[in-house]
């Protein structure tokens, strides 16, 4: 008897987290113990998987917000909010975020592998649940960071919404949005579905998908209330921690390629090549699914406005971190291989090591953005 989809679904996700999360431990335990030797364990541990944005969101899930206006404001409360609630159990925020990323990424992959199903084969979603898990920057699903909530949102909000569920679906990326402000470039993709399901004739319901960027209302609310500044969120990022407004990607494309090129710093120029090379990847993904004609044209369209959201600032930052939120490009990525599919192990064995290469940069501190 074959076991149903959603059984052989579950089965590949808890081992793509299990082996994610065995890698990620067995690198950090080696750098601790040849760079940190006196450092015990857990307290290493500890100490190097909170850094840049994890400190913020633990910052706030432990104290909440400033009472004015702050760097931190420009982060929103969703992750902070769901690790505060298991602070209540785990009594500790950095155990408390690890638990909810872990369950988080579970739920991301699960959806994930739905929605590949739903899309192509069996071998299709497998391979993108590994692919995902692998990703070389995946350790940000792991660490304090919100793209694992972020992630599994948005992928719940693609598969309701490929499904015909639009409540669901919008219910979905309401949480997204509570998560990162990149949950916006869900509501015009949700709108393309719902075009796509009324034969392209617009109805008034569908002013409904607006109601996904209710968190972001509230925040607001909240902000104007607890420090008077309702746009917050946004003169966060003019601070001069970020120093960030709207700018044409090509600006901030040329701005960190000048700093690569120019820096006499080998580390330096390894950082902000980094932000090179996946700004250029997430282009390239979002191209490569505009001109595929089997991608939907509401993921295509998500990703693209992820990705001009994060490319188009002063200068590249967080760019392989970032590179997450494009996970619908998956369904590319697995269309390309299905052309090799002997190649397919190769690709996530290379991709398990640049994670691994990741993660060890990350946990002695050299990883910046």
């Amino acid at each position: 008897m074959r076991p149903r989809p959603g059984t052989s679904s579950w089965r590949t996700v808890l081992a793509a987290v299990a082996v994610s999360r065995v890698l990620w431990l067995g690198v950090f335990i080696a750098v601790l113990a040849i760079d940190f030797p006196a450092t015990p364990l857990l307290t290493g541990l500890r100490d190097h998987l909170v850094s840049w944005d994890a400190i913020s969101y633990m910052s706030i899930a432990s104290h909440g917000y400033p009472a004015h206006l702050d760097y931190r404001d420009a982060f929103l409360p969703g992750f902070p909010l769901v690790v505060r609630a298991l602070m209540l159990l785990t009594r500790d925020d950095v155990t408390a975020a690890w638990l909810v990323n872990a369950v988080a990424e579970t739920i991301a992959l699960w959806y994930l592998a739905r929605l590949v199903l739903g899309e192509r084969d069996q071998a299709a979603a497998t391979f993108s649940v590994w692919l995902l898990a692998l990703a070389p920057t995946a350790l940000f699903l792991i660490a304090p960071f919100s793209e694992s909530t972020f992630v599994a949102s948005a992928a719940a909000s693609f598969y309701y919404a490929r499904a015909g569920q639009s409540g669901k679906a919008i219910a979905a990326a309401a949480l997204a949005c509570a998560f990162r402000l990149t949950g916006v470039a869900l509501i015009p993709a949700l709108a393309v579905e719902q075009l796509r399901r009324t034969g392209w004739r617009p109805r008034p319901s569908m002013l409904l998908v607006l109601l996904a960027a209710l968190p972001l209302a509230l925040y607001g609310l909240y902000m104007q209330i607890h420090i008077g500044d309702a746009l917050a969120l946004l003169h966060a990022d003019r601070l001069p921690s970020f120093g960030l407004q709207p700018t044409p990607p090509w600006t901030g494309f040329a701005a960190t390629w000048h700093i690569m090129v120019t820096a006499t710093n080998g580390e330096t120029r390894s950082i902000f090549a980094r932000e090179v090379a996946f700004g250029l990847l997430g282009l390239l993904l979002c191209a490569g699914m505009w001109m595929s004609s089997r991608i939907p044209r509401s993921m295509a369209l998500y990703c693209t406005i992820a990705w001009l959201m994060t490319a188009s600032l002063p200068f590249w930052r967080s760019q392989p971190r970032y590179i997450l939120a494009l996970f619908p490009a998956v369904l590319l990525v697995s269309d390309l291989a299905q052309r090799f599919p002997r190649a397919r192990p190769a690709m996530l064995g290379a991709s398990a090591v640049l994670m691994c290469a990741g993660t060890w940069i990350f946990a002695q501190g050299r990883w910046l953005g």
